[in-house]
């Protein structure tokens, strides 16, 4: 739970990413092809190492992919040009996608299926806590060096390395080992894919994936422009944009224990489609309105939509039994990605030549009239069975 609230203190007091990545040279459709560089990246590591993770011994490799995580702000710190950034997004990508498959599955394996909705709203509560002043600590950093521009945004890399370094130095002491690997460490090409062929037959899992492939063109569209927007179209200042952090964040706290509890009692699956429409409202009003109070409400409505992201956690790891939770979110991450590279370059595209309400059009669109629908019909709600059925869906 350090790691995770370390983790969400460093992303949360750094929005300024995109607008770091235009001041030292690149445009939107640059800032796309990079975004998308580090996805697929990421995406072709996952599958891999989400395969050894259950195979192997699940805190050295992620360890390995925080290690490499500390490298990416240090870049950022030192880059004196866009051309600086290609290792960063790079190497941001390989951190990612050896990190997040063992570290989900570990959490995961920690509580059962019953369980799991309201252990992870009190889990967010306290990992999300330390988060509480990110964006406002990042904001006076920001402010006191100069504003939103290169200069002014450069030393928040330094304090984002320095925490990491911190919570890799935390986790190297204090998290255990699991008692011994799932199963005996026998690296082999045929093997990993026979063992993501079994899983591809668990019920619900070829739609999860396929849903979630959809993912890169949605919300991983319009992902690298949120703050871009509030900065160029709204004319947000860097304290406007904390404030916007700080009210998502505190919104997400103190909703996470009551959404956990309600996604134990009504389900996976209602939760995941009732806090997408509340995003969508949340999108609406960003885009349309102009003014401090109106992008203060749209990031509230968005911390609503992060409290029911307990469910998207939950509803993954249920798909598949312990053995295979990281491989199933080796699968999850690499189909997220998998459309990586087109979107963020169409995301840039349409930016910079069609509108930038563009993406965010073009987000709504997809989510809504597609994923969520595959969701709804495809993806079985989760039950407190350990064991899995295969599948026998026609989508």
């Amino acid at each position: 739970m350090v790691r995770v609230g370390v983790s969400n203190f460093v992303f949360n007091m750094n929005p300024y990413n995109s607008i770091y990545v235009l001041a030292l040279g690149a445009s939107a459709t640059q800032l796309g092809l990079l975004t998308s560089i580090g996805t697929g990246v990421s995406a072709a590591f996952s599958v891999l190492t989400g395969w050894i993770s259950d195979r192997w011994d699940r805190k050295t490799m992620f360890l390995i992919g925080a290690a490499l995580g500390i490298l990416v702000p240090t870049i950022y710190l030192l880059a004196p040009s866009m051309v600086w950034l290609i290792p960063a997004f790079i190497l941001y990508g390989v951190s990612d996608g050896i990190l997040q498959p063992p570290w989900s599955a570990l959490y995961a394996n920690s509580v059962k299926n019953e369980n799991r909705g309201a252990f992870y709203g009190i889990a967010n509560f306290f990992t999300l806590m330390p988060t509480l002043f990110a964006g406002l600590v990042g904001g006076a950093i920001v402010a006191s060096s100069g504003g939103l521009n290169a200069e002014g945004i450069r030393p928040v890399y330094l304090a984002q390395a320095s925490l990491l370094i911190f919570s890799f130095l935390f986790v190297l002491r204090f998290l255990e080992r699991e008692d011994k690997p799932r199963a005996p460490f026998d690296f082999s090409v045929k093997n990993m894919v026979e063992d993501y062929r079994r899983i591809m037959r668990n019920r619900g899992v070829r739609s999860w994936v396929l849903m979630k492939s959809l993912g890169s063109v949605s919300i991983g569209l319009a992902d690298p422009f949120w703050m871009l927007y509030a900065a160029v179209v709204h004319k947000a200042s860097a304290m406007t944009m904390a404030y916007m952090v700080t009210v998502r964040t505190v919104t997400n706290i103190v909703l996470s224990p009551i959404a956990g509890k309600y996604v134990d009692r009504f389900g996976r699956k209602k939760m995941i489609i009732s806090g997408r429409g509340v995003m969508y409202l949340a999108t609406i009003v960003f885009i349309i309105f102009g003014g401090e109070p109106y992008l203060l409400l749209a990031w509230v409505l968005m911390g609503v939509n992060d409290a029911t992201g307990i469910a998207w956690s939950a509803k993954e790891v249920e798909l598949v039994d312990e053995e295979d939770r990281s491989k199933i979110t080796a699968l999850s991450h690499a189909s997220f990605n998998s459309l990586a590279v087109p979107a963020s370059i169409l995301g840039g595209f349409l930016w910079d030549s069609v509108s930038p309400i563009a993406p965010f059009l073009i987000m709504m669109i997809i989510d809504g009239g597609i994923r969520m629908q595959v969701i709804h019909k495809f993806v079985p709600e989760s039950n407190n069975s350990s064991k899995h059925e295969p599948a026998h869906e026609t989508l």
